[in-house]
């Protein structure tokens, strides 16, 4: 649940007061909800953005990271201003980014500048800086969440007839996913805000050593829920060179975790999740050339 200001206790309140004096407005994002407090401040010192988490909550570790990921991705990312406790609660500034959340539907001028800044991050965060993380790889080591799925009978007609496929490509996601550049690993929209002619790439509250394609990849579903058709939205992600040289198979094989991680969300939640999930279900059947979800034949063959 996301708290408001006067629902942080007063000390620390008084905490953030005495670093940048006092606080004039405080407005609190439409998007997110893993911090249990995140806003952009005005104050005596100008605009910051500050997130705190209780000491106890189980997504601590999410504020931690942020925090130790913000030098490797100075410029790009929220700068850090500082990092504090105060009553139990952990609170943590960041420089404030202007800009708006980028707009991923079809057409949009955003998407050049995009691809533009996902080649140059992954240039410029390999090999990763050394942080205290798991890699991806290792977060995703022993996978099984289609065979999960699959025991609550949550599975689409098209998954149930793909299963074994599935399954075979989440065996091998770790061997797909591994490698040495520094990801973001949940790029979405919100988290890109573009500014004029500036990208930059906030929260990264889940950095982790992986491939260098795995974060444009991880758009590709999100464009397709934003209306790209599956090939159309792969077609900008080879604009990227580090997605173009990628193998097929690997880039199969995160896209059926992430349509299975989606669609577990979909299950619990509903609401926006249907769509996420119908859309990296679509991703997952381009690139395997197979029938589409709905019994079409994928619009066009990429490669």
């Amino acid at each position: 649940m996301r708290h408001q200001w006067a629902d942080l206790p007063a000390e620390v309140r008084d905490l953030i007061g005495g670093r940048c004096g006092t606080v004039t407005r405080v407005t609190v994002p439409d998007a997110g909800e893993v911090a249990e407090f995140a806003a952009a401040l005005e104050a005596d010192t100008g605009r910051l953005f500050v997130k705190a988490a209780r000491l106890d909550s189980p997504n601590l570790w999410m504020a931690r990271k942020e925090a130790q990921a913000a030098p490797a991705v100075k410029g790009i990312g929220a700068a850090l201003l500082w990092q504090e406790e105060a009553d139990g609660w952990l609170v943590t500034a960041f420089e404030y980014v202007p800009g708006r959340h980028a707009d991923l539907s079809p057409g949009s001028s955003d998407l050049p500048m995009i691809a533009g800044t996902l080649t140059g991050l992954a240039d410029r965060l390999t090999p990763a800086p050394a942080l205290k993380t798991f890699s991806l790889a290792r977060r995703w080591a022993g996978s099984a969440l289609w065979s999960e799925i699959a025991a609550t009978g949550g599975l689409t007609p098209w998954q149930a007839e793909h299963l074994e496929r599935l399954r075979e490509l989440e065996s091998r996601v770790s061997d797909a996913v591994a490698g040495e550049t520094l990801a973001h690993t949940d790029m979405t929209g919100p988290n890109i805000l573009v500014d004029g002619a500036r990208v930059r790439v906030i929260d990264w509250s889940w950095p982790a050593p992986a491939a260098p394609w795995v974060d444009t990849a991880s758009l590709v579903p999100r464009l397709i829920a934003a209306g790209h058709s599956a090939a159309g939205a792969h077609r900008w992600a080879t604009t990227v060179p580090h997605y173009a040289a990628a193998d097929p198979v690997d880039l199969a094989a995160l896209a059926a975790v992430i349509a299975a991680r989606w669609r577990l969300r979909a299950l619990r939640d509903g609401g926006v999740w249907d769509a996420l999930s119908a859309a990296a279900e679509a991703w997952v059947a381009d690139l395997l050339g197979v029938s589409a979800p709905g019994g079409g034949l994928p619009r066009e063959r990429r490669r």
